[in-house]
């Protein structure tokens, strides 16, 4: 049976600093009589990297934004925590204080000044950073990267083994996905489309990365009243609070079964019928109601008034007729003149 290994025994880093000239460096332990790398004084004690996350600690910001920074905020804009605008503005910002105070705040630091970022966000992708890797999230994107086609196999290899040697070296590691796109082998719709596919089936770094930037669940009433009343005896008061609690959660429970499901609009690729069907994130291609297989597609229309088809709600695909990658779901309006139009099988006749 192999027992489990310490952190210094995996090879990971600890921060330590300097009380007499300030500096931070990393080590892989921390002891008594450790010296400082820089003024080889002795005065040297630990401190806390959030989220574990050694190299993002230290990372030299004395010229600005880094590349670690940018893994950050890259992640906090994939997940969905922050747009595209915002994530721009943030680097901005960050970049501007070298100038106003001669010291750069790191990025979490940034995004959580301008009530972007809450704390179990921050610490939850700090965390997903530094994480060891290569693992099997990456070889899975890379197996469905590759079966796609969006990358040259010996181009991919290459960043593979790069990814292994730094994590020889004992270095947090970037995902494969963000290294592919930072050399510029892929696309970063190429890379989300992916990632995107992955989270359907639970799998992949965005889902990773979403799961663990959630809020831990707190204890519920009933679960702080079990502990409570446990191994005494329980009076009649607690059972007659824990039935009408009982009673709330059924009545809340159904109501929720009552609420109206959401439909969108599609079109099946088989029989070509345009139908509505049952609202999802990930389950596509949907049921056909007419021909009963699964195969609707998520319905479009592009600024043109050409209608087609994605893979799903979250996929980019651009217009076939103008190239256009700006889609929209049809109003109702729209969607019942287009189900009012002949077909174009029929015009042809």
């Amino acid at each position: 049976m192999v027992e489990d290994k310490t952190e210094a025994e995996q090879g990971r880093f600890v921060a330590l600093q300097c009380r007499k000239c300030g500096g931070m460096f990393r080590a892989r332990q921390w002891r008594d009589g450790v010296s400082c790398p820089n003024c080889r004084g002795s005065s040297v004690r630990p401190v806390p990297a959030p989220g574990g996350a050694v190299d993002y600690m230290l990372a030299d910001r004395s010229q600005g934004t880094t590349a670690d920074d940018v893994a950050f905020a890259e992640w906090a804009k994939w997940c969905g925590f922050v747009t595209a605008n915002q994530y721009n503005t943030a680097m901005h910002r960050q970049n501007s204080e070298l100038h106003e105070t001669a010291r750069t705040r790191p990025i979490h630091e940034v995004l959580a000044s301008m009530g972007l970022l809450d704390k179990d966000k921050v610490e939850g992708l700090l965390r997903f950073l530094a994480l060891p890797r290569p693992n099997l999230h990456d070889k899975d994107f890379v197996a469905r990267l590759l079966r796609h086609g969006h990358a040259d196999p010996e181009q991919v290899e290459r960043v593979c083994r790069l990814q292994r040697r730094m994590a020889d070296q004992n270095n947090e590691v970037r995902p494969v996905c963000q290294m592919l796109v930072h050399r510029r082998l892929i696309t970063e719709a190429q890379m989300l489309e992916v990632l995107h596919e992955q989270e359907g089936q639970e799998l992949g770094d965005l889902a990773v990365a979403r799961q663990m930037a959630q809020r831990p669940p707190r204890d519920s009433v009933l679960m702080k009243l079990g502990r409570r009343v446990k191994g005494r005896k329980v009076p009649l008061r607690s059972i007659a609070v824990l039935a009408a609690l009982l009673l709330v959660a059924y009545a809340v429970w159904s109501w929720q079964l009552r609420r109206p499901q959401i439909f969108v609009y599609g079109q099946c690729e088989r029989c070509k019928c345009f139908v509505q069907v049952p609202w999802s994130a990930t389950d596509w291609p949907r049921v056909c109601p007419v021909c009963r297989h699964r195969s609707v597609l998520y319905l479009v229309r592009c600024p043109k008034g050409h209608y087609y088809v994605r893979a799903s709600p979250f996929s980019k695909e651009a217009c076939p007729e103008c190239g256009s990658d700006f889609g929209r779901q049809p109003t109702a309006s729209e969607f019942a003149a287009l189900l009012a139009a002949p077909r174009a099988s029929e015009r042809r006749r």
